[in-house]
């Protein structure tokens, strides 16, 4: 029979009921959680990976790959480049000058390739932008003179590049004669080109002709040229104007030329011992700067013109530079790709008003024909491969760079707007009027999917600020808008992924242009969740009003901490990009570039493997620069053998002799004179063998000698306003301070010691890692961004949220 229950008895029974149903809701919920808790303990050390370092030097020797040079350099000191014969091209039965392979002189404003029938300057381009045409317009260089004698019998010629003097010389000798040329680029007074011939009497008691040939390149058309005019019996003139300009509206640039007329021949009359004679050109956008450089330059070509020249390009050495000892031939790379960088970057010792700097192309500034050598576009290389050297070396230099970026900053806020973005979208490739010039024939993907770039300036940026604490620039040279604008990009660019609840940056080509079209590549979404961060801690430092840092910091927490990052894998690496297939060949440094310059933390384990599995996989007939970074990858995990390797692949192939020219491809030439992979390269010298490591708020350093030397000293390294010189032994680090800033006092800490830096007392610590930082008060006032891989957090925050979530369901 059934039982009947009156209501009072029910409800008491109810609530009985819906209690012990509460009580075993929390007694398995309080199981659960505390069986997540380790398993996200697990999860968390899986990813981290084991933090344990090899520390074993290994001593072997690096096994030499340079093939034996065709034109081999033969001079015994670290800085001339000597040989005595050219490098050549042709088959066998007809040889002529390979200038591809020449060295070249510049000083920022100007430049050519020695023996060359052309000047490139500074800002000069023509060609349909749209089209992909705009190129470094092509001026006949009237220096392009070659000297005959009467008599070639026993003649002896050498020909070398001098990077410290900047001075391309070549010397025939006879019994008779010996006439040496100098040609450079002049570094104090940058509107000028000269070339001098000095000849000086041997045996000979007679007159002794000697023969000049020129070879100026033709008209061509780049520009509408006036008729050549003769101011006087010494000099000419030209004006000439851009004959097709990089936009509809952009302004149709000039040229202004002055130069001397060579003669087809100079006499050494019987009564002199010697002779001198130089020749000037003098190019300028403003006629009246270059009509008065070349009137100095006539002025003072019998007296102070060439040693005020040596004396701007000391001053360029003294400031920074990079010693090895016991490596004769590393030592001349390291020089020379010294060289090439900054004879493409403006003199900072010279005469008058500089013009604005137009950017680095990865051929320099003595390269960029039509269709040749990128056309002297700059491209991410400037940021990140041969910026880092520069500013840590040449601040104000790198500062020159950034200003480049700045000063086209309008067409990359009306890039972003066309594609429904906001703030500033930097092109791929830039030239004279900062509108998109990729050629689009050529790789329509790179014009439109390379959007790293604007994160590569901004993270340019965020080093310039980290090296300098440059507040005027920040202030008042628009270095915080371009920071901040660079940062709203990113902000906008993303798109909400519903499904798991984070934010994606779909169709992008990653550094690797093998993929051309991808979602969330690695590197593309942590240099923009870089951008945002330091754009949030910048305004910190500027002290932003309330409104305008609050909105930046909303970036932050509204996207920058929601952007999806591809998850590090089960074999602990990270993919490319989301949907990676392991093992698909790549075209060059990608993944490897979030260890450094990135410096996005990850364990040990996930770094060793990064660097593993996409050097299996990357092509190695790809461009220069990519084994640098290995290089430094396997030094921060002290891997010598290996870094010894990568780092002689990132050198060894693309040297070509004698004047060590690079060149881009692994086979053939590319692009020359390549100092995107001269950049690398540096940065394997100073920041993997030197261990550099430049952070918001501190510079760390654990130096390690290079493979075949006894010692290194790195001459004035800045930071924070100091210069530092780093004297490196196998058992030492010495530190000087050759100038204090007073802005920044600084302070190095190596294991419990620290030590306060002053200048001329030098600090001797064991060799091992130390940190520099300001000891300035008010320093640490702005949080810096915590730099990491996401990852491990966003496995955590989500196994925490979903025990919240289930312990907050267990007490309703």
């Amino acid at each position: 029979m059934p039982c009947h229950w009156s209501w009072t008895t029910m409800s008491t029974w109810r609530q009985f009921l819906q209690t012990r149903m509460k009580t075993r809701r929390l007694y398995l919920a309080l199981c659960l959680t505390l069986v997540l808790l380790v398993i996200n303990v697990v999860a968390y050390q899986t990813i981290l990976g084991d933090s344990s370092k090899r520390t074993k030097l290994f001593g072997t020797k690096s096994r030499r790959r340079r093939q034996d040079a065709d034109v081999p350099d033969i001079s015994n000191s670290a800085t001339v480049f000597e040989s005595n014969r050219l490098p050549m091209t042709g088959n066998s039965t007809s040889y002529t000058l390979n200038t591809r392979l020449m060295a070249s002189v510049g000083n920022g404003h100007l430049a050519t390739t020695v023996y060359s029938d052309t000047i490139f300057v500074n800002g000069l381009y023509s060609g349909d932008g749209f089209k992909g045409r705009s190129h470094r317009a092509t001026i006949p260089s009237p220096n392009n003179i070659r000297v005959t004698l009467p008599s070639e019998e026993g003649a002896v010629r050498r020909y070398a590049l001098d990077v410290e003097k900047g001075v391309f010389f070549e010397t025939v000798t006879t019994d008779q004669v010996t006439v040496e040329q100098r040609t450079y680029a002049h570094q104090f007074y940058t509107r000028l080109l000269v070339t001098e011939i000095h000849v000086t009497r041997g045996q000979d008691a007679g007159d002794i002709p000697i023969g000049l040939t020129t070879n100026p390149a033709s008209d061509g058309l780049d520009f509408l040229w006036d008729a050549i005019f003769s101011p006087s019996t010494t000099s000419r003139y030209r004006h000439g104007t851009i004959n097709v300009t990089e936009t509809a509206t952009s302004p149709r640039s000039e040229i202004h030329m002055y130069w001397t007329p060579v003669p087809s021949t100079i006499t050494l009359a019987s009564s002199e011992s010697q002779t001198s004679v130089s020749y000037i050109t003098s190019i300028d956008t403003d006629q009246s700067t270059a009509r008065e450089a070349f009137k100095i330059g006539r002025q003072f070509a019998r007296s102070d013109l060439y040693p005020t020249h040596l004396e701007s390009w000391r001053n360029v050495w003294d400031a920074g530079r990079i010693e090895v000892e016991g490596n004769l031939e590393l030592q001349k790379i390291i020089n020379g790709a010294l060289y090439y960088i900054l004879s493409s970057l403006p003199s900072q010792d010279h005469y008058g008003t500089a013009n604005q700097f137009y950017g680095l192309s990865p051929g320099g500034l003595a390269n960029g024909k039509l269709l040749q050598d990128y056309q002297g576009h700059s491209f991410w290389d400037t940021e990140i491969w041969m910026y880092p050297p520069i500013l840590m070396l040449h601040p104000t230099l790198a500062k020159d760079m950034l200003s480049y970026r700045i000063h086209v900053r309008g067409p990359a806020y009306d890039r972003a707007q066309e594609n429904g973005h906001q703030g500033l979208r930097f092109p791929w490739e830039s030239a004279f009027t900062g509108v998109e010039v990729t050629p689009g024939d050529i790789c329509w993907e790179c014009r439109e999917n390379q959007q790293h770039i604007t994160g590569d300036i901004a993270f340019a940026a965020r080093q310039y600020v980290s090296a300098t604490r440059d507040m005027g620039w920040l202030r008042d040279e628009n270095g915080w808008e371009l920071i901040r604008e660079t940062a709203r990009f990113w902000k906008s660019r993303p798109t909400f992924n519903q499904k798991r609840g984070l934010y994606d940056i779909n169709g992008v080509m990653p550094p690797d242009e093998i993929h051309h079209t991808v979602n969330n590549s690695i590197y593309t979404n942590v240099v923009a969740k870089l951008s945002m961060d330091f754009a949030n801690y910048t305004a910190c430092l500027v002290g932003e009003a309330d409104e305008t840092a609050e909105e930046v910091e909303s970036w932050v927490t509204d996207v920058g901490d929601r952007l999806y990052l591809p998850k590090i894998t089960a074999e602990k690496y990270h993919p490319e990009f989301e949907g990676y297939p392991k093992g698909e060949l790549i075209k060059q440094a990608d993944v490897i570039l979030l260890g450094y310059p990135l410096m996005w933390k990850m364990s040990d384990e996930v770094r060793r493997n990064d660097l593993n599995v996409y050097e299996e996989v990357t092509d190695r007939n790809g461009p220069a620069m990519t084994w640098s970074m290995f290089c430094v990858g396997w030094l921060e995990l002290q891997e010598y053998s290996k870094a010894s390797q990568m780092f002689l692949d990132s050198y060894s192939i693309y040297v070509k002799e004698p004047f060590k020219v690079w060149t881009e491809a692994h086979q053939g030439l590319g692009a020359v004179n390549f100092i995107t992979g001269m950049g690398g390269f540096l940065q394997a010298v100073l920041f993997g063998y030197g261990g550099f490591r430049l952070h918001v708020d501190h510079l760390d350093l654990n130096p390690v000698l290079p493979p075949d030397t006894d010692g290194m000293k790195i001459h004035g390294l800045d930071y924070m306003g100091s210069s530092l010189d780093f004297t490196i032994s196998r058992d030492h680090v010495t530190i000087n301070v050759t100038s204090l800033g007073g802005d920044y006092p600084l302070e190095i800490t190596a294991g419990d010691a620290s030590y306060t830096l002053q200048e001329g007392v030098p600090v001797q610590l064991p060799r091992g890692p130390a940190t520099i930082a300001t000891t300035r008060q008010d320093s640490n006032r702005c949080t810096p961004p915590v730099v990491g891989d996401g990852t491990a957090g966003r496995l955590q925050a989500t196994i925490w949220v979903f025990m919240l979530s289930v312990l907050l369901t267990a007490m309703q």
